[in-house]
């Protein structure tokens, strides 16, 4: 795919699976999620990503029978976005995830993105539900930050 960010802003976010893989894959959140690159060019997500990353690389190329482009693109997302992985502290995730109900995945990216005071980019709909001033869709933060509307 051939990801650049040298053009775009200086913004840094927190972004799930649910949106990462729109910048590797191919669907409707695609051109979304390749434009917030550009825009906010820092993602930094936790390491849980690179296992969600395997297996829906692993499920897609599966049902294609795609071995070695599921590989490339698992290079790609790695060198995109490996180096900008960051830990969150894992009794902030375990609180998060037994006060609010929610997976111990979805508690990572959550207590990340508050760690880093960020918001968090998902397409996660009880996530969004439980948090509409820390979670955002993605198209609707890339409105704000087209417009210059704080997020």
């Amino acid at each position: 795919m051939g990801l650049s960010n040298t053009t775009g802003g200086q913004g840094m976010i927190v972004a799930d699976a649910s949106v990462v893989t729109f910048l590797f894959l191919e669907g409707e959140l695609s051109g979304i999620a390749r434009e917030l690159y550009t825009i906010d060019p820092e993602w930094v997500t936790p390491p849980i990503l690179n296992h969600e990353m395997l297996n829906i690389l692993a499920a897609v190329g599966s049902a294609e029978g795609n071995v070695q482009g599921m590989e490339e693109l698992w290079r790609e997302a790695r060198g995109v976005l490996g180096s900008r992985q960051q830990i969150p502290d894992p009794q902030r995730s375990l609180r998060l995830a037994i006060e609010l109900g929610i997976s111990g995945y979805q508690a990572q990216y959550l207590a990340l993105a508050d760690q880093l005071k960020l918001p968090l980019l998902t397409t996660d709909a009880l996530l969004l539900e439980l948090l509409p001033k820390k979670t955002f869709r993605p198209e609707i933060y890339l409105e704000a930050r087209r417009s210059g509307r704080p997020v």
